[in-house]
């Protein structure tokens, strides 16, 4: 049955489990349409507990089981992985498997993928697949170094990945007139190019079939971090391009994360926004502001949308602080300076009594019951910023 089960695994992009309690028919248990595996219920236990027990003992180098061939190994973790991807020792093995060269990178890249279709928010999983790309990132790396030995090595902050596949609706200024993130690596590894940008895929439908999945979102993260350093141009798509996303998943906390993420790290490397692509991160941070009102206007009652207004607001203000510390520190103390000192902090009192007037004027309430405890959770908050 292993050696079937793991025929069809080469030949399926998805799998889930038949509901048949017991064998009713004197047939396969494995039944594969259109590249979709389907596994039925009752032999599950049997499958799990062979693959698990010979793969265990043969790790314990026990009885009969002590000479494996590598081959074999590798079809006994994907029998008790398919099963339960939670089982970090197997993981470990395979992660042996791919350092000893009897397992290859995208063959274990694919079952993870095949895995997240049954078990899209499994932790081992996405943290194995970290540890397959980072694999594949070194050793892009290595060979980008080893190609410009002669002229230079590529910094460390050089991206490892071409971001030639990614746009964003903004007209970039001369390269020359402003130091920004590298947008193209001297070379460009294409299958890590497809690879990583597939990736980006696989988080976003392992986030569609599980709600508020923190691993695909943390996951996502990851590789922005991690393949492209957090490119201006990544992080601007990412922005532009998750919009309708999230306006039809207005209840998931972990995706909100990630576009709060993604403004975090636009303020921090605000400069290189304003000087390649004539963007300015408080305009930015207006629009996600509008954008919440309309989402809480149109769906009531969802604490999601309340807990990302109150983040976007909170940069806001701390953008006039940074206006107001910047005064600070560069110019000395008179009667003008005061004058603008004052002027932000007026600024900052002035945007906060406007959001409490509009929230306690039930503009952006419903008649809904949930809707209203939320709004009045949010104005106590505000109370307590203008108490600051």
């Amino acid at each position: 049955m292993i050696v079937k089960l793991l025929f069809f695994y080469f030949y399926s992009d998805e799998y889930d489990v038949i509901p048949v309690t017991e064998p009713v028919h004197n047939k396969s248990p494995l039944v594969v349409i259109e590249h979709k595996l389907g596994v039925e219920l009752w032999c599950i236990p049997i499958l799990y507990q062979y693959a698990y027990d010979k793969l265990l003992s043969w790790r314990a180098r026990d009885g009969t089981e002590k000479f494996l061939e590598p081959g074999e190994v590798c079809n006994l973790c994907r029998a008790v992985l398919l099963v339960n991807p939670e089982c970090y020792t197997v993981w470990n093995i395979r992660k042996e498997c791919v350092e000893n060269g009897d397992l290859t990178v995208d063959e274990d890249l694919k079952l993870g993928e095949l895995i997240l279709t049954k078990h899209p928010k499994s932790p081992e999983t996405f943290i194995h697949r970290r540890w397959l790309l980072q694999r594949l990132l070194n050793k892009s790396l290595l060979s980008s170094n080893d190609s410009n030995h002669s002229n230079s090595s590529v910094e460390s902050s050089e991206l490892l990945v071409g971001v030639d596949g990614i746009s964003v609706n903004f007209l970039p200024t001369n390269q020359n007139t402003c130091s920004n993130n590298h947008i193209l690596p001297k070379q460009i590894d294409r299958n890590l190019h497809r690879t990583v940008h597939h990736e980006f895929d696989i988080c976003l439908r392992a986030a569609e079939h599980y709600a508020c999945n923190y691993n695909a979102w943390s996951h996502r993260i990851w590789l922005i971090q991690a393949a492209f350093n957090s490119a201006v141009q990544v992080l601007l798509s990412e922005f532009r391009t998750t919009v309708t996303w999230f306006t039809q998943h207005v209840s998931d906390h972990c995706g909100f994360h990630y576009r709060q993420f993604l403004l975090k790290s636009l303020i921090n490397q605000s400069q290189a926004v304003s000087c390649k692509f004539h963007v300015d991160v408080n305009d930015l941070l207006n629009q996600e502001f509008d954008k919440t009102t309309d989402l809480i206007g149109t769906y009531p009652g969802h604490e999601a949308l309340w807990y990302h207004r109150k983040f976007v607001l909170h940069q806001i203000i701390d953008e006039i602080k940074t206006k107001k510390d910047q005064l600070r520190e560069t110019l000395s103390k008179d009667n003008g300076i005061d004058l603008k000192r004052s002027r932000v902090e007026s600024e900052r009192q002035q945007l906060l009594e406007k959001e409490l007037n509009l929230v306690s004027n039930k503009e952006l309430l419903s008649c809904d019951k949930r809707e209203c405890e939320l709004a009045n959770r949010y104005i106590v908050w505000i109370k307590r910023m203008l108490s600051l």
